[in-house]
């Protein structure tokens, strides 16, 4: 039996940092236990998703994506439908997609390239892009879209954090109005201040937004900020981080399983929007439903 083969696409500054090196290191790990790679760097946005379709008209045995969610999105969205697996090496600022599959670190990674273990990862359209975690529109996407780039790349998530305190202060707690489809195939209509969606349980890094959301089925958790208060966004915010869903009780906060939703601003001026923790433009946005699932190799 021959090796195998398979397409290693990867950002080479993610997490601004230089990626080559590390990449050249992994392929040739890869090589010794008789999987070849062929490395295929990124340039651009967009460049991910068109490597991987190049590489699909000769099928490879496996797709690896090193890079932030971002990258994972786009090559995630080329291979949704094929049978051609991916695995996924963390190299981004938060790696929510590795780390809701078990593959937070780097010798994990590696170790899932030789797995024979999948578990599938639905596709989602959102905002006219390909995503895999979610969608937020309001606090969480302002908080994306004004940190300080030399603050995420020199503090990482805690640079985020900066920015979030900051954001958190002046809040105006906008109405926003979300329609959409429900679990069971029924239209629904809500308002709320803040807006967020889950594919994967993970949200920013290991804390969890939805312990229910289950990130291979074609349903999204949709969560609903109503309170107008600057206490309850505080208490939401610091009861994510352990990881049991008691920020899914605070005052204010509803959720519950859709297929597709869009979310519009009744303030008078358009709102941010975040996919997969990246800014996405304003509202009005569409999310969902989904696009198909891809299968992700797990140690």
């Amino acid at each position: 039996m021959g090796a195998r083969r398979g397409l290693l696409v990867y950002n080479p500054v993610a997490g601004q940092r230089d990626r080559r090196p590390a990449m050249e290191a992994l392929a040739r790990e890869a090589a010794a236990r008789d999987l070849e790679l062929a490395l295929l760097p990124t340039r651009r946005s967009g460049d991910a998703a068109k490597l991987v379709s190049e590489g699909l008209r000769s099928p490879p045995d496996l797709i690896v994506v090193a890079g932030g969610d971002g990258t994972v999105a786009e090559v995630a969205g080329a291979l949704a439908g094929s049978t051609v697996p991916m695995a996924v090496v963390p190299t981004g600022t938060t790696n929510v997609v590795a780390r809701e599959f078990g593959v937070a670190s780097f010798a994990l990674a590696q170790r899932s390239l030789h797995s024979g273990r999948t578990a599938a990862l639905s596709v989602w359209l959102s905002a006219g892009r390909h995503s895999v975690i979610g969608a937020g529109v309001g606090f969480d996407a302002r908080v994306m879209g004004n940190t300080v780039p030399v603050l995420k790349r020199l503090f990482g998530r805690a640079g985020i954090g900066w920015t979030a305190t900051v954001e958190w202060l002046k809040y105006e707690f906008p109405p926003i109005e979300v329609t959409g489809v429900d679990a069971a195939g029924s239209p629904f209509s809500r308002q709320a201040t803040f807006v967020l969606s889950a594919n994967t349980r993970r949200y920013g890094g290991d804390s969890i937004l939805s312990p229910g959301a289950e990130p291979g089925d074609d349903l999204l958790d949709l969560v609903l900020f109503t309170s107008h208060s600057t206490a309850d966004l505080f208490r939401f915010y610091r009861l994510l981080p352990r990881g049991r869903g008691e920020q899914l009780s605070v005052r204010g906060v509803e959720h519950f399983p859709v297929r597709s939703f869009v979310a519009r601003s009744l303030a008078g001026y358009e709102l941010e929007v975040q996919v997969d923790g990246d800014g996405a433009g304003m509202t009005p946005v569409t999310v969902g439903p989904a696009t198909g699932t891809v299968q992700v190799l797990v140690p």
